[in-house]
C-alpha cells in the first residue's frame, strides 16, 4: 500500500506534481531560499505509536541533520533541527517546527503529513526568502522508526520527515520513483530518509 505524502501552502492548497521526463525534480513556485539553515523544532513529545524508547524524537532529528539526506547533497549544511517543545505552535511566526500531531486539521485521507510553505517574501535583488515553514502529522497512522521492527502497517517517521524538510527547503514533489521527494510511501519503506541523485540535485540547485 503506497500512501501520498502532501505538501501544502498557507493557502492549503495542495503541491501539484509537476516534473517532466528530461528534468525530474521540481522546485516550489516561485523559487525561493533561506538566508541562513533553518533550524526545525521538532516536538519534543515524541510520536505516541512509535516503540523505540524515544517516541522516535531523537531518530527523526538525525534523519533531518544526517549526511544520508539534505546536508550530504552536496551543498554543504542546508538544514539543523533541535528536539524542543512545540507548544508555542503558530504557523508563519518565523520558527519552523515539525509538530507530531496535526493541530490545523489538514491532514485526512491518504495524508501521512504535510508541510505548509506559503511563508515567504521578495528580496530586493528579485529572488524570493523562506522565513518559516511547518510540518504537521497524521494523527490517523501507525508510526515506527529505525530503532523497531516494522509490522507491516507502520510507516517509517524518519523517511516521511527528511521528505517533508525537503519541502521547507524550497522542493517540490519529483516524478522519480525512489527518491525522497517522490510523493508516495509503502508501508515498511524508509528509502526517502537517504536522498538520491534527484533530490541531490534540487538541493545544489536551490544551494
Amino acid at each position: 500500500m503506497k500512501t501520498r505524502i502532501i505538501s501544502l501552502s498557507v493557502l492549503f492548497v495542495i503541491a501539484c506534481l509537476m516534473a517532466g521526463s528530461v528534468s525530474a525534480y521540481v522546485l516550489l513556485s516561485p523559487r525561493r531560499t533561506w538566508d541562513s539553515d533553518p533550524n526545525v523544532r521538532v516536538d519534543s513529545r515524541g510520536q505516541s505509536t512509535i516503540t523505540d524508547g524515544d517516541l522516535g524524537r531523537s531518530r527523526t532529528r538525525n534523519a533531518i541533520v544526517s549526511s544520508n539526506a539534505w546536508n550530504g547533497s552536496g551543498a554543504g549544511t542546508v538544514v539543523n533541527a533541535t528536539v524542543a517543545s512545540v507548544a508555542g505552535w503558530r504557523l508563519g511566526d518565523g520558527i519552523p517546527m515539525l509538530n507530531f500531531r496535526d493541530p490545523e486539521g489538514v491532514c485526512g485521507g491518504n495524508c501521512l503529513a504535510a508541510t505548509f510553505t506559503g511563508f515567504f517574501t521578495q528580496r530586493s535583488n528579485g529572488t524570493f526568502r523562506i522565513f518559516d515553514a511547518d510540518i504537521v502529522t497524521s494523527t490517523g497512522r501507525n508510526w515506527a522508526s529505525a530503532g523497531e521492527a516494522c509490522s507491516g502497517t507502520e510507516f517509517f517517521i524518519e523517511g516521511v520527515m527528511v521528505h517533508e524538510v525537503g519541502h521547507l527547503l524550497g522542493l517540490g514533489h519529483s516524478n522519480v520513483s525512489g527518491a525522497t521527494m517522490f510523493p508516495t510511501v509503502s508501508t515498511c519503506n524508509n528509502g526517502p530518509a537517504s536522498t538520491a541523485a534527484d533530490d541531490e540535485a534540487a538541493i545544489r540547485d536551490l544551494y
